[in-house]
């Protein structure tokens, strides 16, 4: 006699939609949680406490909301009117950011930007900074945002704009950089999702018009 036929149970598949939106926040939830982990984790094994210098403060949030003015400013002239090299910059964001972006609600977009001001502030402003010290701490910085070899540039020029801001406010108040990095990728995010919808927008067929 043959054996008994076994039913074949196909195995699940996991794949990462990033035009699902919960999966795309869950994701970025997880990837950002996970920096504000490894800050934790290594500030203890380096004995630096990367929330010793983060205090609330009224001028380091204004000095925040004011330090994002030229970052922002930076953006939209390098997004909107790209040269050379931006343009390729201006591609990678519109192609492989953009889709996911456009797909999540206004208060997706600020939640992912204060995870990441945060998370990423206090890993690289907060524990890595006083461990490697400021220069090799924004080269970090920028090789970890590498898309071209300009926009690593560029992300070493911010990171070392945002390390500078710590000291505009007297004692040195991590808050600041913290308040321009979540401010500053929130606008950003509005301007890639604006222009990635006004550039995929149907246009209205003549009957529509009529």
């Amino acid at each position: 006699m043959p054996p008994p036929s076994r039913s074949v149970v196909p195995p699940v598949k996991f794949m990462f939609d990033p035009r699902n939106r919960s999966q795309f926040l869950n994701f970025a939830g997880l990837f950002e949680g996970g920096l504000a982990l490894a800050a934790v984790g290594v500030g203890w094994l380096l004995e630096i406490n990367p929330l010793e210098h983060v205090s609330w403060s009224w001028p380091a949030v204004g000095w925040g909301l004011l330090g994002a003015v030229p970052t922002f400013l930076v953006f939209y002239l390098t997004y909107r009117f790209p040269i050379g090299e931006l343009r390729k910059i201006r591609d990678f964001l519109s192609q492989e950011l953009a889709p996911s972006l456009s797909i999540l609600r206004w208060y997706d977009l600020i939640l992912m930007s204060l995870l990441a001001g945060v998370a990423e502030e206090l890993l690289f402003r907060g524990v890595l900074q006083p461990w490697i010290g400021e220069l090799w701490c924004n080269v970090l910085f920028g090789v970890v945002h590498w898309i071209t070899p300009l926009y690593a540039l560029l992300a070493f020029v911010i990171g070392s704009y945002l390390s500078w801001t710590m000291t505009v406010t007297e004692p040195h108040n991590l808050l600041t950089p913290i308040v321009i990095h979540a401010v500053h990728d929130y606008l950003a995010f509005l301007m890639i999702v604006a222009m990635h919808r006004r550039t995929t927008a149907v246009p209205p067929t003549s009957e529509n018009a009529d």
